[in-house]
């Protein structure tokens, strides 16, 4: 399973940066208007401390919402992708063609939770969705004990199969989210064919078990209905009244807290741009960019790339010893084995780096108003390190993307050896950025 505890101390780093900083005097403080929770925020800092908070008004509003926009709506197609297998399966008319429809939701879908993976910080980490959703890799006995269960093939089938996963996935909860459902869709790297969900499932981990594949159809569509309400929270979360109506009516129907700090009254994206003032967990706008950049933001998913993601397997298969002797390294800790896309996830990981510094999504240049504009006009003598180190992590897993050799297959090629190294090095440049912006003024 992803590693939960590197996800604590990414939230114990991120306290640790806010707490240090001293809030800005009262003559800073932003001026709030409307409500509490959809507060009208007017930049009333000076000077450099001005250009910060544009940064990250220019992050908040151009990076980070229209990546869970574009998540919740993707997720909303790929759920109906899972129902229409499912009632053309019934029917007797399910297609490779409807089979290769939903694959390629589920590419989209994946590729805006891996671009937002550097802002998990968030609501994905307070929440705890992120395991929710993305937990790898996949334990097949559990899941093959879980479909081979007939009290829980009976809720696949119960009036509300979403809530039943929801609520009742203790003994299957690796099998959950984006890597359950790839294993439903995809082997050996390429779409299922139709007509295997008309048949018994025959991978090795189901030896000693049957499980009629029609029933992973049902999964599909209940974890599929999961992981979409799951989006829905998020584009929640962090937009507030910004967010597509109907996912908010689906959010509130749920149930479920959408607010920063344990219901301090703002929303994720308001209460980033509120730093500095009474409430915001942010206490000032240092604090808010070291989130950003540092060890809870962007400095986060660059160390997992790298330490865990390809580092694991990697290390297994060359014979280097574990970076901590109390957690042996895996082989098997490969994410998206089965859709063989590991190093696409990997390189867009790496584009939400890029997404967040830039101030914007997948464009050749900074913004005027990004973070990477910001260091080159103040003077950061590290900047084009972090840019070249940047231009470096993408260009090898481009090259591992490119030559058509799957991680899973080859995890101890030199190329993923390659590519983690840029990845740490970039690590390493964001770690140093975070800490001149921590004292930038």
């Amino acid at each position: 399973m992803k590693r939960k505890t590197s996800l604590f101390t990414a939230l114990l780093m991120g306290a640790m940066a806010v707490t240090s900083f001293t809030a800005c005097s009262d003559d800073d403080d932003i001026t709030l208007g409307g409500d509490r929770e959809n507060p009208t925020i007017a930049n009333q800092w000076t000077g450099i401390q001005a250009e910060m908070w544009d940064v990250a008004d220019q992050y908040v509003n151009q990076v980070v919402f229209p990546t869970y926009k574009n998540l919740a709506a993707s997720a909303d197609v790929l759920y109906e992708q899972a129902v229409n297998m499912q009632q053309k399966h019934e029917a007797g008319t399910l297609t490779d063609t409807d089979v290769k429809a939903a694959c390629e939701a589920f590419k989209t879908s994946r590729e805006y939770w891996e671009k937002s993976e550097a802002f998990l910080y968030g609501a994905a980490t307070d929440y705890n969705l992120d395991p929710h959703m993305d937990s790898w890799p996949l334990d097949q006995g559990q899941m093959a004990d879980f479909l081979s269960n007939p009290d829980m093939v009976a809720g696949l089938y119960s009036d509300d199969p979403i809530a039943f996963v929801n609520q009742n996935n203790a003994n299957f909860d690796t099998a959950l989210g984006f890597h359950g459902l790839e294993f439903v869709l995809f082997r050996d790297g390429a779409p299922r064919k139709a007509a295997v969900y008309d048949g018994i499932e025959d991978h090795p981990s189901f030896a000693n078990v049957t499980v009629q594949c029609a029933d992973e159809l049902a999964f599909l569509v209940a974890v599929a209905g999961d992981v979409r309400d799951n989006c829905y929270r998020l584009e929640v979360s962090w937009l507030g009244q910004q967010a597509a109506p109907d996912h908010a009516a689906r959010v509130k129907e749920l149930g479920v807290r959408t607010h920063a700090l344990d219901d301090n009254g703002y929303y994720y994206g308001a209460d980033m741009l509120l730093a500095g003032t009474d409430g915001s967990s942010y206490a000032s706008i240092n604090a808010a960019l070291v989130t950003l950049v540092g060890p809870s933001g962007c400095g986060n998913i660059a160390n997992e790339v790298a330490s865990q993601k390809i580092g694991q397997a990697y290390r297994v298969a060359t014979g280097a010893p574990s970076l901590d002797p109390n957690e042996p390294d895996a082989i098997d800790y490969i994410e998206s084995p089965y859709s063989k896309r590991s190093y696409i996830d990997y390189r867009d990981n790496i584009y939400s780096i890029k997404n967040s510094l830039y101030g914007n999504i997948d464009q050749a240049q900074p913004d005027d108003k990004s973070v990477m504009t910001f260091l080159r006009r103040n003077g950061y003598s590290g900047v084009d390190d972090l840019q070249n180190a940047l231009d470096d992590a993408i260009a090898k897993l481009t090259t591992c993307v490119n030559s058509g050799i799957a991680f899973v297959d080859d995890p101890g090629a030199q190329q993923a050896g390659d590519a983690m190294e840029a990845v740490d090095a970039l690590n390493t440049q964001l770690e140093a950025a975070s800490q001149w912006l921590s004292s930038a003024h």
